[in-house]
Order: structure tokens, then C-alpha cells, then sequence
């Protein structure tokens, strides 16, 4: 597993983002998928891009919509009665790029799963 990488998946229906913590990003995202389809939310992938960028180290964090991702950042080595870190990391300066080979497996996890839950 790649220590530093932050994924940003688009749905059809909005942006999530995932990242290598205790487990791989593809752990969280697999769990995700499945408590969507669960759920009966239509699940539609549009893309996914990578960063080289740690994931929020801190609070065991394991996915996180995008509009919500600099306030996790913001409270990165926080406790819940301290205040926000005063040098957060800026989600704008990381860098993203379109990841073919983490589509194909985003994709493969989200077919399964549509097939496993019509049976």
C-alpha cells in the first residue's frame, strides 16, 4: 500500500474523497459503495484522480464529502476541546491527476457489488 495517497472520487451525484489510513483507500471506498447500494442510493462513477498527498492522519477518518475536506484538514492533530491547527495543510495546493489503473479498480468494486446485491 502507497503511504501517501488521497483520493478524489466524482460521482454523478458528487465528490468523495478517500485515502490510505489504517486500511487502503480501496477498503473505504468498498464500504462506502456498499452502504450506498444498501442504502438503494444510485451510485454512478464519473472519475477518479490521485494525489501524492497523506491522507488525514488523524481521527481515523475514511472518507469524507470534498466541500468538507479542508475542515478535516483544518482539525488534522486536533483534539475535539482544542483549536483548529493553526498551519493546516490547503487542499487547493495538492496536487491531482486522473488515474486510469484506480478507475479501473474503483469500477471493478462498484460492479461487484451491483451484482452481488441482484442476487
Amino acid at each position: 500500500m502507497a503511504a501517501n495517497k488521497t483520493v478524489k472520487v466524482t460521482f454523478s451525484d458528487g465528490v468523495m474523497m478517500f485515502g490510505n489510513s489504517y486500511k487502503p483507500w480501496v477498503m473505504q471506498y468498498d464500504e462506502y459503495i456498499w452502504m450506498r447500494k444498501n442504502n438503494g442510493t444510485p451510485v454512478q462513477l464519473k472519475s477518479v484522480e490521485t494525489s501524492h498527498s497523506k491522507w488525514v492522519s488523524w481521527g481515523g477518518l475514511k472518507w469524507c464529502p470534498e466541500e468538507g475536506f479542508q475542515h478535516q484538514l483544518n482539525r488534522e492533530g486536533c483534539q475535539d476541546n482544542e483549536p483548529d491547527n493553526p498551519k493546516p495543510r490547503k487542499y487547493s495546493k495538492m496536487k491531482f491527476k486522473i488515474d486510469n489503473h484506480a478507475f479501473k479498480k474503483a469500477k471493478e468494486l462498484l460492479d461487484r457489488a451491483s451484482v452481488l446485491l441482484e442476487i
